[in-house]
């Protein structure tokens, strides 16, 4: 069952009790993220959320880290696009301590000063790791010159504004992107929904903020094809199309329609491009989406010798899905869909995040019967139906290596 309560200060409350396990999680989501970072500061929130957990309350950082080890709770902190994250999973015995822990982390951090150089430093060092990571690196590329600003800003921050994030910026962020104003607090596990509600309602009904604004989601740019030199053993290629959005109209056939593509090593494109030629050593297709846009990425790691034919295959393959796939290709995919999502939401952690994510997202919590139904909903022809809608092509692509390749000039027109 699960249970929803909104505070009188705009934080939801969602709660599943789950009487069969012995365990307890919870997620929190709070709007900001680092499409909310200065413009000039991009990756503060990054250090925002490092900070968090360093002292909290009447607890120094090591005092915090040992409260929550000492009842062996599992917890982290995230920064995403649009917001800041928070979880923990624990025995469920331990949820009203770590319910406090969390108060504090979010109403009363200490953000140490001193902390601030050893964050910077390691978040440096993550992007100078992108010359050693070229598959990474062609991601964070593309999405640069994908998607529209601020949705392009790169997830490990940039080296100058994590250089000038000083201890001003981080308690100004802080205080202007914590609120509970949309803020969802999501509990799943053995508990009762009378009890932690409140919880909450003590440790965080006199919680107070400004709602925070997000940015809109603008017009994607042109799309053009790039390459970036880099002098390599080995060839990026990867590109990125416009697709369904969640929980529109069709997107569960796009989901299947992309799994067919590439989800698996039984997908067509691992099969045709790596098993079949031996072009490639990585080779897939995903879809990601959110209300307000979604996306189809498709990548190939080669050789700079077998890039040009790698990219053909990859082109033909995505190109000449809509009325090819069998009925039994869309079963597996569907029966696989299907496997994951049921498997992925039996734990009490699952059970939390995909809560949140469904409140976040459409103000309500999606039952798996009502999932379930919507795959089965699909056929071979409402596949064929979204990729006239969504064809993969127009495309952006962007290419690292030692050489262009030929994109056809229909591909980006």
């Amino acid at each position: 069952m699960i249970t929803s309560h909104q505070l009188k200060n705009g934080l939801t409350i969602l709660v599943e009790e789950m009487s069969h396990v012995e365990s307890a999680s919870y997620d929190l989501m709070l709007p900001g993220g680092f499409i909310c970072d200065p413009a000039d500061r991009i990756g503060a929130g990054l250090i925002l959320g490092e900070l968090i957990g360093r002292g909290a309350g009447p607890l120094n950082s090591r005092q915090l880290s040992d409260a929550f080890d000492d009842l062996g709770i599992r917890h982290g902190e995230g920064v995403g696009s649009d917001r800041y994250a928070m979880s923990g999973s624990l025995v469920s015995d331990s949820l009203p301590r770590a319910l406090e822990l969390l108060s504090w982390m979010v109403r009363e951090p200490h953000l140490p000063e001193e902390e601030i150089p050893n964050i910077q430093s390691v978040l440096l060092q993550d992007i100078d790791s992108l010359s050693d990571n070229p598959a990474r690196r062609c991601m964070v590329e593309l999405s640069r010159r994908y998607y529209p600003a601020p949705y392009n800003r790169p997830s490990l921050g940039e080296a100058d504004g994590i250089k000038k994030t000083d201890r001003e910026t981080i308690q100004s962020l802080w205080k202007r992107m914590f609120s509970p104003r949309k803020a969802i607090l999501s509990v799943a596990g053995k508990v009762t929904a009378a009890d932690v509600i409140q919880r909450v309602e003590r440790l965080f009904g006199d919680w107070e903020g400004e709602e925070v604004s997000i940015p809109a989601f603008g017009a994607l740019p042109k799309n053009e094809y790039f390459h970036i030199d880099f002098d390599s053993s080995q060839m990026q290629i990867v590109l990125a199309a416009p697709s369904v959005l969640f929980n529109q109209e069709g997107y569960y056939s796009g989901k299947l329609a992309v799994s067919i593509l590439g989800a698996s090593m039984f997908g067509r494109l691992f099969v045709e491009v790596r098993e079949k030629r031996g072009l490639c050593y990585s080779v897939y297709a995903r879809h990601g989406s959110t209300t307000s846009y979604g996306t189809v990425t498709a990548y190939v790691g080669t050789t700079p010798e077998r890039a040009q034919e790698s990219l053909d295959v990859l082109l033909r393959e995505l190109n000449g899905l809509k009325s090819t796939i069998s009925a039994e290709e869309l079963d597996r995919a569907r029966t696989n869909l299907k496997a994951s999502l049921i498997m992925g939401e039996e734990s009490p952690g699952a059970r939390a995040g995909s809560n949140a994510q469904d409140w976040w997202l459409l103000g309500r919590i999606r039952p798996l019967s009502e999932i379930n139904a919507e795959i089965d909903k699909v056929t071979v022809a409402s596949v064929d139906e979204f990729l006239s809608r969504f064809p993969f092509s127009p495309c952006s692509v962007l290419t690292l290596g030692k050489h262009k390749l030929s994109v056809p000039t229909g591909l980006i027109g």
